[in-house]
């Protein structure tokens, strides 16, 4: 067994529960919480879980909010405010003042928060790698990461995984997926495949890790830098003497925490296009014998040739003009 924390929509309290399987933590969640309804299960980055193994790919301690039907977990301005309050940081001393500090254009707050988050970082600790050495950065965390190599590579696995089991769950939808078997096989063939390149890249685990000899994003300090709006070159505060599109999550507790707040963003954007991309060329491969290109979607969906780690700020969440190529949908 491993143990999990359980809590609701309304975040009041969190509630520890030991279990071994998804359904286990179903039905344990519900109970410590007094819910009787039928409940959605989601992350706190918002992914939602319906999955065993998924499930099992989830560290212990991870946090899981129980949903009713109707129910929306509390997101955005008050996650951020409740985790950076739990640090006790220095400026946020008033808690309903702060509270109302993000009610409003979180992504300039966030900004200002960078500017005390890299004002009051220790730069002593920044070197710092053992739990034993800098034990207050590791505070919360699950522990067995042993180091913060460690816990940042286990984090781009996650967020990796999370774009494949995403990716599963949104081509199952599909009508053609339950009625036609041919295209069902072509389209599981395909992430069978990607699901196997993911296990041999290790899920891109170097992406967070300084310490990684390929893949990593940072440099050997763990210097972070915004990669700019999809449709730019660079980001639009490079080069700024103050620029706050800068971070190093291995520096402090508190930067950690900022880090969480920088996303990827697909610059051919997952659900807007690759998806349809990939339903179109099952349809394609069920009809003419071919076999779907995963090579071409397992690079959109996981590499850097689609992928940009960007500030709060620089993510655009409208819709993104670039396309998928028609020509690589499939493989003769």
């Amino acid at each position: 067994m491993k143990g999990y924390k359980v809590t609701d929509a309304k975040r009041n309290r969190m509630i520890g529960v030991a279990c071994q399987t998804f359904l286990e933590l179903k039905q344990k969640g519900c109970n410590k919480l007094g819910i009787k309804e039928d409940v959605k299960i989601q992350l706190q980055d918002g992914t939602y879980i319906d999955d065993e193994d998924y499930f099992q790919t989830l560290s212990s301690q991870t946090v899981f909010i129980l949903l009713k039907p109707g129910e929306s977990a509390i997101t955005g301005a008050e996650i951020l405010y409740k985790a950076l309050q739990t640090v006790n940081m220095d400026y946020l001393k008033a808690g309903q003042e702060a509270q109302n500090f993000f009610t409003e254009g979180v992504k300039e707050k966030v900004m200002t928060l960078a500017k005390l988050v890299n004002k009051s970082t220790e730069l002593e600790s920044v070197h710092l790698s053992k739990k034993l050495d800098d034990p207050n950065w590791f505070e919360g965390l699950d522990s067995r990461s042993t180091t913060k190599e460690e816990f940042m590579a286990r984090r781009a696995q996650e967020r990796i995984r999370s774009y494949l089991y995403k990716t599963q769950d949104d081509l199952k939808k599909s009508g053609l997926f339950q009625t036609d078997k041919i295209f069902r096989q072509k389209i599981t063939d395909a992430l069978q495949k990607m699901g196997l390149q993911l296990r041999n890249q290790n899920y891109f685990s170097g992406y967070f890790d300084r310490s990684a000899v390929s893949d990593r994003l940072c440099d050997y300090e763990g210097n972070f830098k915004c990669g700019g709006r999809w449709d730019l070159s660079q980001c639009r505060y490079e080069g700024v003497v103050t620029n706050h599109h800068i971070i190093n999550p291995y520096a402090s507790r508190e930067a950690r925490i900022l880090f969480s707040t920088w996303n990827f963003d697909h610059v051919i954007e997952r659900s807007r296009s690759i998806i349809p991309a990939m339903l179109e060329a099952g349809k394609q491969c069920s009809v003419n014998n071919c076999a779907i290109n995963s090579n071409y979607f397992y690079t959109l969906l996981f590499t850097t040739e689609n992928l940009k780690l960007v500030h709060i700020v620089c993510h655009d969440k409208g819709a993104h003009s670039a396309r998928c190529d028609s020509v690589k949908y499939i493989t003769k």
